[in-house]
């Protein structure tokens, strides 16, 4: 038998309490607006608890819309996690140390001396400049690209995150897994889990790979999971300075406190959280193959994350064809590095401002 919640409406309900969703409920508590996080499990301890968190490194022709909301993120960046410190008094841990891309052939050297050109406030290492920067990467890469950016913890802004907008009034239910969208019309009334009704005017999708599942959402989202394969290293004796990525993969985001995160793996995997001998053994191999010194260091932690990803690769931001109901999901293997740019689209949207990046190749209803 479904209760309606015991508690006064919300102005606005999000679904999912990842970063995006904790993100997007701040910023709506910052307008005023009552706000209800409806999280399935626990908050932030899905995607966002698996991401590598890195920020600002991107490569793409300003063509790619994806360029545009990383740019615009990469200046919000620094105010936002500044930000979140001061609400929540937890350090993010926003680190500018730089992106370097790494070529392991002529082909992509190349490719870098080009993308130079078109990147701005890049870098162009030869071999000799990248073994400067870096001293134990292999002698097998030929050189690099250093690019703005660097890394958030992203654990600690899962908490600071959570506990910002506890403190600033937001109600997080737990254990909440959002059944179906209900109706009046042609508007969202609200939403509806196993065993109670949540009314509200608004209502933003922010369900990660869990998306998809939702009943009544108009277009229904193409979004399901990737699964990612990811460890972490005690690096204290190597010492990587900068985020070292890797053109088919794997990245490597050094953290302050010694850790370093090796990922990751991209598979259509359903489902199935496995961590798997070849996946691992994957990770391993090419670390060491990057960087030799990493053979003898000591494995941290081992763990997989669902990414939810796109059919056609670009997030949902936007509005969705029923009023008062929004799209926050499927931002893929780009994982929080658009985070606050994200936000800024969606609440332009929201409030019918003028929008800080191109709308259109984010809009739900192309999927219509």
């Amino acid at each position: 038998m479904l209760v309606s919640c015991g508690t006064q409406m919300a102005d606005a309900i999000v679904i999912g309490g990842g970063v995006m969703g904790l993100a997007a409920a701040r910023e709506l508590r910052r307008r005023q607006y009552s706000v209800t996080v409806l999280e399935r499990a626990q908050p932030g301890r899905a995607a966002s608890w698996a991401s590598a968190g890195i920020i600002g490194a991107t490569l793409r022709y300003e063509s790619d819309p994806r360029y545009a909301l990383r740019q615009l993120s990469a200046q919000l960046w620094p105010e936002f996690a500044s930000a979140i410190q001061e609400e929540s008094g937890i350090d993010p841990e926003y680190l500018e140390i730089g992106c370097i891309q790494l070529a392991e052939t002529d082909a992509e050297l190349a490719g870098l001396r080009q993308a130079a050109q078109r990147t701005d406030g890049a870098d162009f290492l030869d071999a000799e400049r990248l073994r400067k920067l870096e001293p134990n990467i292999s002698q097998h890469m030929l050189g690099g690209l250093l690019v703005p950016g660097g890394n958030v913890d992203n654990r600690r802004l899962c908490r600071a995150l959570e506990i910002g907008v506890r403190w600033a009034g937001v109600t997080i239910e737990t254990g909440a897994e959002v059944r179906q969208v209900t109706t009046s019309g042609r508007s969202v009334a609200g939403v509806e889990t196993a065993d109670r009704q949540f009314p509200a005017d608004i209502v933003i999708v922010a369900a990660g790979a869990w998306s998809g599942a939702i009943r009544n959402l108009e277009p229904r989202p193409p979004v399901g999971p990737q699964r990612g394969q990811i460890l972490a290293l005690d690096h204290a004796a190597v010492g990587i300075q900068h985020v070292l990525l890797t053109t088919d993969d794997p990245y490597f985001v050094p953290r302050a406190d010694g850790r370093l995160v090796v990922g990751a793996t991209r598979e259509e995997a359903g489902w199935d959280a496995s961590l798997t001998a070849g996946g691992v053994v994957w990770l391993l191999r090419r670390a060491i193959e990057v960087v030799p010194a990493l053979e003898h260091s000591p494995i941290l932690e081992l763990w997989t994350g669902f990414r939810p990803l796109c059919a056609d690769g670009l997030p949902l931001i936007g509005r969705g064809a029923l009023d008062g109901l929004y799209f926050l999901t499927g931002h893929g293997p780009s994982g929080i590095a658009p985070l606050p740019g994200s936000i800024a689209l969606l609440m332009a949207l929201i409030a019918n401002e003028p929008p800080p990046v191109a709308p259109e190749p984010f809009d739900p209803l192309r999927f219509t």
